[in-house]
């Protein structure tokens, strides 16, 4: 499992993904959403999780209103998602203690914890006032 960006980094981590994403089959992949807030949206920290194609991509808590500029990189980073091609999206939500807890497990414990616990999501809600999907 390659390890991308930094925690409180939203548009650093973005730009590392999109960087370690070229060659990523996302079609085949399944995108985790990993936060610790589900009726506080507007509080929410997000982690990302991919699995599946021919390796798996992680991400710390970067994204999300938790931090400055996080919620438009958040939408910008499904939309992207979306443009190339993943439609198999998840949240797993976890408390806020077990976020940074969680993320450090090694990689089967982590695939095996965030399976459990996900369940699937629409895109939609992370596209901030229908943010219009860009391409790659």
């Amino acid at each position: 499992m390659e390890r991308i960006g930094l925690r409180a980094a939203p548009r650093l981590t973005l730009e590392a993904l999109k960087e370690a994403l070229k060659g990523f089959r996302l079609p085949e992949a399944k995108v985790y959403l990993v936060t610790d807030w589900q009726d506080r949206r507007e509080k929410a920290r997000y982690a990302l999780l991919l699995h599946g194609g021919k390796k798996d991509l992680l991400t710390p808590d970067a994204f999300g209103p938790a931090f400055p500029g996080g919620e438009e990189a958040l939408a910008e980073l499904v939309a992207y998602l979306l443009q190339g091609g993943a439609r198999r999206f998840y949240e797993a939500v976890v408390s806020p203690g077990e976020m940074t807890v969680l993320l450090d497990l090694p990689p089967e414990a982590l695939l095996k914890r965030v399976g459990a616990i996900a369940n699937p999501t629409d895109p939609g809600i992370y596209l901030r006032g229908g943010l219009p999907v860009k391409g790659p």
